[in-house]
């Protein structure tokens, strides 16, 4: 954020940000959207439009013929921005950015599988202040079981919302799917022991580096070099040790230390399979098995 910007109150902040991020990904702005998006007087719209251009002199241009403003040639944004959160604004409008502009259709895969606001509240509630929860749990391997779980973060792994939290009948860290939980309750006596707190799920807290290629039986591997940015024909990527399995799955890569899978649907392909041997979800990697196991 720029430093001029040190004194000006959150709600003009906001409108600033706003005013940048229309100008830049919609190529126009008029006074009235900065009135009608903060339900604001034209007068308090005039004033940010004021000193914005103070802060960036060269990134508003007036087109007096469309009576509107336009990005200048020598446009540089001056609030920082990332192309994930830029999206999730022209997808729902919320946030620091872009209302759902008309013009610039955006649509999404949904899920499949969300929670219910009942049942994500308890577990949201429970790891915000610290609680036991005792839960009816349905799993595919086991049916239904009763669980003491000690919950610490959400997880979203790209089909389901887990939580991941400590397991008093296994003794381990675990995720749970939050749809199969059913019969949430706060257990009100008991403390939570050193051992099951965040700070102890080594898995959570370590980090791991995955290296990425595209498939090695691509025909056209340059065109997943595009997709992903790479450089020297590779990326890398750190994430926490207990999701690397998630991520793998996600993006659809080959984890066989063969590259055996459709290059077709796995485009992309892990060099440096040792790390999975490290990584307790590894059972989801895509085509991954350990080294004994392939002799």
């Amino acid at each position: 954020m720029p430093s001029k910007l040190k004194g000006v109150p959150p709600s003009q902040v906001e409108r600033l940000s706003f005013i940048e991020a229309r100008l830049f990904f919609l190529g126009e702005l008029r006074r009235a959207d900065v009135a009608k998006r903060f339900s604001g007087a034209s007068i308090q719209a005039s004033r940010d439009l004021a000193l914005y251009k103070e802060l960036a002199p060269e990134n508003l241009v007036y087109d007096f013929h469309a009576k509107t403003y336009r990005p200048g040639e020598r446009f540089r944004l001056i609030f920082s921005r990332t192309p994930d959160r830029v999206l999730y604004w022209l997808k729902s409008g919320l946030g620091d950015g872009l209302p759902h502009p008309q013009g610039l259709s955006t649509e999404t895969v949904g899920s499949l599988s969300l929670p219910k606001l009942t049942e994500l509240a308890v577990v949201t509630r429970a790891i915000y202040r610290k609680q036991i929860l005792e839960v009816a749990y349905v799993s595919l391997s086991s049916g239904t079981t009763d669980r003491q779980i000690v919950p610490h973060a959400l997880v979203d792994n790209g089909q389901r919302w887990h939580v991941r939290a400590y397991d008093r009948t296994n003794a381990r860290f675990s995720d749970f799917v939050i749809t199969r939980i059913s019969a949430a309750t706060v257990l009100e006596l008991g403390d939570i022991s050193e051992h099951e707190r965040a700070e102890a799920d080594e898995q959570w807290n370590r980090t791991v580096e995955l290296k990425l290629i595209p498939h090695p039986k691509l025909k056209h591997a340059v065109a997943v070099v595009a997709d992903y940015g790479m450089r020297s024909g590779s990326i890398s990527v750190k994430c926490r040790a207990a999701l690397a399995g998630y991520a793998l799955r996600r993006w659809g890569v080959d984890c066989s230390h063969e590259h055996r899978l459709d290059p077709v649907e796995f485009q992309l392909a892990l060099t440096n399979h040792s790390v999975l041997s490290q990584v307790g979800s590894s059972r989801l990697a895509p085509g991954y098995r350990p080294q004994a196991n392939n002799r």
